[in-house]
């Protein structure tokens, strides 16, 4: 059965080629979806997708309301010195342009605790991450981030 959510996706991801092909004359530009749950496992909720995402100096990232209830913030003490931190509202899509190069760790203020957190890494630069291995989380979001940052280490 087509769900709103499926359609929703299904259009997610037609369109985002298209968008990407328009806006890479002028530089990059990349979307996270905030959703109730992943897309593979409706068992994990609350995740943003993809949750680890590699962007080049000055690219853009648009976080996507797929589903409601959801917003993005950076998390103080997890981004590059120098860098721009952001707070979206709830239900809102943001886009934000990363120009500082290294590690952004993000959330989702009302789920958080329970572990909706992702990572940005910008021009493959690491050399914040012993800071952002420092910082504390609380619940589940401790256990989120440090998955992500192993597969992130793993990466590279």
């Amino acid at each position: 059965m087509l769900t709103r959510r499926k359609f929703t996706l299904s259009l997610s991801v037609l369109a985002l080629p298209a968008l990407a092909g328009a806006t890479m004359a002028r530089a990059g530009h990349h979307s996270v979806m905030m959703l109730n749950a992943d897309c593979n496992d409706t068992n994990v909720i609350n995740v943003f997708e993809p949750a680890i995402l590699h962007v080049a100096s000055g690219d853009s990232v648009t976080f996507i309301p797929t589903d409601s209830g959801h917003n993005t913030a950076s998390k103080r003490g997890m981004i590059p010195d120098g860098a721009t931190p952001w707070n979206g509202a709830v239900d809102d899509e943001l886009t934000v342009t990363l120009t500082v190069p290294g590690i952004y760790g993000y959330l989702c203020l009302p789920h958080y605790e329970v572990g909706m957190v992702g990572l940005i890494v910008v021009g493959e630069d690491l050399s914040n991450l012993s800071a952002v291995k420092k910082a504390r989380h609380p619940g589940d979001a401790r256990k989120a981030f440090r998955a992500l940052l192993a597969e992130l280490e793993t990466q590279s």
